[in-house]
């Protein structure tokens, strides 16, 4: 069989650009050295500053991201790209309300799109892999426009999962349950019935000469 050698996530050289926030994924109780940890990975789809497209050598636009431990702590001194609080109010240029779950996160700030300073440096462990940090999130100038979340994009926690089955087989489920399918070549459902009220109202609007009423 072959061996898979894994994904391969390419990484923003250092500059200026623009970023849309795309996906807030939930990493509950990452073991650190400190104990048990919530963690969230924040992650931006990315054009150049003056809003050309940026694609990675498979054509995808480059992203960028951000792993954070999950604490809204404003006395924090961590930098920005290790600081959920810096990068929330950063995003929103103004002081964040106040944020008790990863939902209210994604309600507040999926979508939206701020200029990004990202530094590139040496990865004295890897030094083919680089570390790659927003150091800088700062609104949009006039005239910016966000990149747009790219075609065909879907969030973490609704991407499939394969699991094995009672027998062994690879079975597929979901963090989220996806949305039911819907049969665009069935049969029109049949309108709801009126009820007894509602046609002796309607004979009786008839009768009088009125509109007749809704149903």
């Amino acid at each position: 069989m072959d061996v898979s050698q894994g994904k391969v996530f390419y990484k923003p050289a250092g500059g200026m650009y623009l970023g849309t926030l795309i996906d807030i994924v939930e990493k509950p109780g990452v073991v650190t050295q400190w104990g048990p940890k919530n963690k969230a990975l924040f992650v931006w789809t990315l054009t150049k500053a003056d809003g050309t497209p940026y694609l990675d050598p498979e054509g995808k636009p480059f992203q960028a991201t951000a792993w954070v431990t999950a604490t809204m702590n404003d006395k924090s001194t961590q930098p920005l790209f290790r600081n959920m609080f810096k990068i929330v109010a950063s995003i929103l240029n103004a002081t964040p309300p106040l944020i008790n779950t990863t939902e209210q996160l994604e309600t507040l700030l999926l979508g939206k799109s701020n200029g990004l300073m990202i530094t590139q440096e040496v990865n004295p462990q890897k030094p083919t892999e680089p570390f790659v940090n927003i150091v800088g999130i700062m609104p949009l100038a006039a005239g910016q426009v966000g990149p747009a979340i790219p075609t065909g994009f879907v969030r973490a926690k609704n991407r499939p999962q394969t699991q094995a089955g009672p027998q062994g087989q690879p079975v597929q489920t979901y963090s989220q349950a996806p949305a039911p399918a819907v049969n665009l070549n069935a049969a029109p459902a049949a309108p709801p019935q009126p009820t007894p009220e509602q046609i002796a109202a309607f004979l009786a609007a008839q009768a009088a000469g009125t509109t007749k009423p809704q149903f």
